[in-house]
């Protein structure tokens, strides 16, 4: 005798569309992020200095500042 077993659905499960489970984080949050990040790699790797003499958090900079000419125009 075989039973057959379905998979019971995750409840968890996002589906499609609006659910207020999901968070969407604001421009502030996202700012407040990225600042903790450089501050963090900063006091992790303090002596982490590339060939130019700057930090290679300094990267990370450049590349944000980049991103945000791109999503003004």
């Amino acid at each position: 005798m075989t039973t057959e077993r379905r998979a019971k659905t995750n409840r968890g499960q996002f589906r499609r569309g609006p659910d207020p489970r999901r968070h969407k984080f604001s421009k502030a949050e996202c700012q407040a992020g990225f600042w903790a990040t450089i501050y963090s790699i900063l006091q992790r790797y303090p002596d982490a200095i590339v060939s130019a003499g700057r930090h290679m958090a300094c990267r990370f900079l450049a590349v944000a500042g980049r991103h945000n000419k791109e999503k003004a125009r």
